[in-house]
């Protein structure tokens, strides 16, 4: 028992603790970015990619459908000790990632003030909305390969290439945005350019890797199998659900906003959702850096172990949470501060720090044993997790809250529908046993 304990430690140190690392990084940095929206542009820009935000987790769940279930089919191919299939296969897959990424991308820019009207952006909000959608459009294609890239790179055994990689791209980003914002003037165009120009900065790392370190993985001759795409497709199903759900649950909550609370509170619930994502960062970065130890286990038969290190892992980012969590409570406040200038407007913002930060404690649990099916390549149940939460749970239940309890509501609504699944959850994973579950290739 001690020494399996000691490989558990030895995996979250070697694959989790980087991605939770560059995953937080990147939300100090993202925080950063909007300080730099805030400051240079208004308070108007963080509403204005609020609003756009939906869209953004819609680009995401169609991406997920190839990065996910790209990342666990292939570490399962090399768990059985299939790699070259699996070099030929993720090679065709990146180049459908690609034609993905344009066929996203040009709609998005012919037809960005409807995509922005439609998403509820109105008087102030709109021109702003529609200025960053046209450009940040642009990114898709090089976002998709990009990301496609990196989650071989993490199942080729590299994850200090990786997290190097995310680590440059991010502080690019951030300085692009000084560069372009600050000192340039562009505005709010100017966060779509650099969003651009790093994800292109991303393409460009992931392609030097392939050709030059690369080290079971590579790029082949493209391979376009229907039955292994539909395969890949069925695997990333369960991300795609949880990000397309996602897309409708934000959708839903900023009606609930619009309706029911005032422009302050939507404007604090922009500002403190920036902070939030540091949470969501810790809970789910965890799964996404285990999932090639997670696929290739599957792939090896070592059942016994698998639910052991889910268990490890979500007590394990509970601690981080918690820590995070109190850490900021005094300085949330003049974090807000930098972002908000109306008294009042900070201490809702306080609020609902103190409140949406409990509510993501209780999602630990859920979001992880979601991505941990994926990984495993059982995305219906993933799917199923998924749909439950942010499709029916949440969205209804945090309407409700709202209509009733005002602003309380924002963080009471998800804290029951997670305590549901939280139940459902512990009962259903202890009586399944995976050594009978099929996985097909």
């Amino acid at each position: 028992m001690k020494q399996i304990n000691i490989q558990y430690k030895q995996h979250f140190a070697e694959y989790a603790n980087p991605m939770i690392i560059r995953s937080v990084f990147s939300t100090i940095m993202y925080t950063a970015d909007r300080l730099i929206a805030a400051l240079f542009i208004g308070a108007g820009a963080l509403v204005a990619t609020t609003l756009v935000s939906p869209l953004m987790f819609l680009i995401a769940a169609f991406s997920s459908l190839f990065i996910s279930g790209m990342g666990a089919y292939v570490g399962l191919l090399i768990g059985r000790d299939k790699t070259e299939k699996a070099n030929h296969i993720s090679s065709g897959i990146l180049i459908l990632m690609g034609v993905l990424g344009l066929v996203m991308a040009i709609p998005s820019i012919l037809f960005s003030e409807e995509v922005a009207y439609f998403l509820g952006a109105r008087n102030d909000f709109f021109q702003l909305a529609e200025s960053y959608l046209k450009i940040f459009a642009l990114s898709f294609p090089l976002l998709l390969v990009g990301k496609g890239m990196d989650v071989l790179i993490l199942n080729d055994g590299s994850p200090r290439y990786s997290f190097i990689l995310n680590i440059v791209v991010t502080v690019t980003n951030l300085l692009l945005n000084l560069i372009a914002v600050a000192v340039l003037g562009w505005g709010i165009e100017g966060l779509a350019w650099a969003t651009v120009i790093s994800s292109a900065f991303e393409l460009l790392g992931g392609i030097y890797y392939f050709l030059f370190r690369s080290r079971t993985l590579h790029l082949r001759l493209p391979r376009f199998k229907i039955r292994i795409i539909l395969r890949i497709l069925y695997n990333g199903l369960s991300d795609f659900t949880m990000m397309l759900v996602e897309a409708v649950m934000v959708f839903v909550i900023n009606m609930a906003f619009i309706q029911y609370l005032t422009p302050g509170h939507f404007e604090a619930y922009a500002a403190v959702s920036i902070v939030i994502t540091l949470f969501y960062s810790i809970h789910m970065g965890a799964t996404m850096g285990l999932q090639p130890i997670l696929s290739q286990m599957m792939g090896r038969k070592e059942y016994s172990d698998l639910k052991k290190i889910l268990t490890y892992s979500v007590k394990k980012t509970m601690l981080y949470s918690a820590v995070a969590y109190i850490a900021l409570l005094p300085l949330i406040s003049r974090i807000l501060t930098l972002f908000i200038e109306d008294p009042a407007t900070i201490q809702i913002g306080t609020f609902f720090y103190i409140t949406i930060g409990i509510a993501t404690m209780f999602s630990n649990y859920p979001l992880q044993a979601s991505m941990f099916y994926t990984a495993i390549n059982r995305p219906m149940e993933s799917a199923a997790i998924s749909t439950a939460r942010t499709l029916l749970l949440i969205p209804a239940l945090t309407f409700m809250a709202i209509k009733f309890t005002q602003a309380p509501g924002v963080a009471l609504g998800s804290i029951i529908a997670d305590i549901f699944l939280i139940i459902g959850l512990f009962l259903f994973m202890n009586k399944q046993d995976l050594s009978k579950v099929k996985v097909y290739e």
